[in-house]
């Protein structure tokens, strides 16, 4: 509906793109950290911790701007909302195209068109050209998917701290050994990732996405339980089985059985 009311842009790619962001991310981390095939020769090494985190924020900050999109109340805020997720990226490509000496008379024609659709909907949202703050926008994401907003607001912080090389996040997200007095009151600490915050925000990442994807499916007219069974079972498929897959297919059985 909402793509049919302003078919200059389209909801529907624009809440779906945050989606791939965020699958795209976390996909990154399964094939490096848990990878389901092995090739001779091939090496798993896991070192380091800021990188798992780097990606988890990642993965939640996808999440969060297409729910923010596709969970408005209403078609009229969908579209404000719609519009200002576009100024604003206009607004940072036009930025960066003249750091790098581009003619840039086209994105302005681009941004000047939204302006003026942006002012006929101020009834539906703020006439603005930035998006919610990241805070606010994995607030709301972790309310519609039922999680703490404070400990999502937490998650994110501490994921930024680790992808912005910050000296908090090595005592935040490891378990640390004896520390080395290098020099008076000074210290060298070394440890490894700790498994059940990575375990705990890994989590609260793919819960954000999975209510994002649930969503996104919900607005398609499309069937959720019938994609999410689809999926697992793909994914089941995919990974090896010690009893030869014979679970799995009496899952896929039960779920025709439903019909659902």
């Amino acid at each position: 509906m909402v793509d049919d009311l302003f078919p200059a842009e389209s909801v529907s790619q624009w809440a779906r793109e945050g989606l791939r962001s965020s699958v795209d991310h976390l996909i990154m981390w399964a094939n490096h950290a848990v990878p389901l095939q092995l090739f001779d020769g091939q090496v798993v090494t896991h070192q380091g911790f800021r990188w798992s985190f780097t990606l988890m924020r990642s993965a939640i900050e996808g999440a969060s701007q297409s729910l923010w999109l596709s969970r408005s109340p209403d078609p009229g805020v969908c579209l404000a909302r719609l519009i200002r997720m576009v100024r604003h990226d206009l607004r940072e490509e036009r930025l960066a195209c003249i750091a790098l000496g581009r003619n840039v008379t086209l994105i302005e024609e681009r941004a000047t068109r939204h302006e003026t659709a942006a002012q006929s909907l101020t009834g539906h949202g703020t006439a603005v050209s930035s998006l919610p703050s990241m805070i606010d926008l994995v607030r709301l994401a972790a309310e519609a998917a039922s999680l703490d907003p404070a400990q999502q607001e937490a998650n994110w912080r501490i994921c930024s701290a680790a992808a912005h090389g910050k000296d908090w996040a090595i005592r935040e997200l490891q378990v640390l050994g004896n520390p080395v007095e290098w020099r008076p009151g000074q210290f060298h600490l070394s440890g490894h990732p700790d498994p059940q915050k990575l375990t705990r925000i890994l989590e609260d990442a793919v819960t954000l996405l999975s209510a994002g994807v649930i969503e996104y499916l919900v607005k398609s007219g499309v069937n959720p339980i019938k994609e999410s069974r689809r999926s697992m079972l793909k994914a089941a498929r995919e990974t090896p089985q010690k009893d030869g897959g014979i679970h799995v297919e009496y899952v896929a059985l039960r779920f025709e059985t439903d019909n659902i």
